[in-house]
């Protein structure tokens, strides 16, 4: 087996990046017989950070200007281009706990065709100094779900697992999540906004009721507009 090193010319940026990586790290273990702290960090993340760069910087010319898919109707609904949309939408109510949550009903309107489509928007903050904060769009038609998502794991308890803790977790297209878990012999809550960089806000289960009934006013408040 030849142990010639690869010529520059016949890999890619991320191919050589990675070899140049390897052949560091085995040269490095042969001389010493082990590795630092610093060396590893030189060795391999900052490495494997420019690949990482250039890889997305590669993904964004051979697709310049794509989006992430819609994950729900409403989003999709306040993407159309050509047409003038409108946004109604009315505050329902906050919980303010290790964190806060709010609650919106949304309605949107294609001026043109007249077409609708409505839903709610749960906002989680959290809390700290820095307050980390992102915004979840529930369609209509996943509101009864959620609503019995809440119901559902507002009652879950100990007896679920024969295990020593547990976590009941309802989520939604648009990444909010509600969960139950264990917590020193207690039952506590936490929802969740976002995918990258979620938002959490820690809340009891009677906190938890309460932005049950937040996402019920909204849903009634919906309803009368049909």
């Amino acid at each position: 087996m030849s142990d010639q090193r690869p010529k520059r010319e016949t890999m890619s940026i991320e191919e050589w990046t990675i070899f140049n990586m390897w052949e560091r790290l085995s040269r490095k273990r042969l001389k010493t017989g082990r590795y630092t702290v610093g060396f590893l960090y030189r060795a391999i993340f900052i490495p494997l950070s420019l690949v990482l760069i250039v890889t997305q910087v590669a993904y964004a010319e051979e697709n310049p200007g794509s989006t992430p898919e819609s994950k729900t109707k409403l989003e999709s609904f306040q993407r159309q281009t050509g047409t003038v949309v409108i946004k109604g939408y009315s505050n329902i109510g906050k919980i303010i706990a290790l964190g806060s949550v709010g609650v919106e009903c949304m309605e949107f309107t294609d001026a043109t065709s007249g077409k609708k489509q409505l839903g709610v928007v749960i906002e989680v903050t959290e809390s700290g100094r820095l307050q980390n904060s992102d915004r979840s769009l529930i369609d209509y038609d996943e509101i009864e779900p959620l609503l019995k998502g809440i119901d559902y794991i507002s009652k879950v308890n100990s007896s679920a697992t024969k295990l020593d803790g547990f976590e009941a977790i309802y989520k939604t297209k648009g990444d909010f999540t509600a969960v139950a878990f264990s917590s020193a012999g207690k039952v506590e809550a936490a929802v969740k906004s976002g995918y990258v960089r979620t938002a959490t806000a820690y809340l009891s289960l009677e906190k938890l009721g309460t932005l049950r009934d937040l996402v019920t006013q909204a849903k009634q408040k919906l309803d009368s507009l049909k």
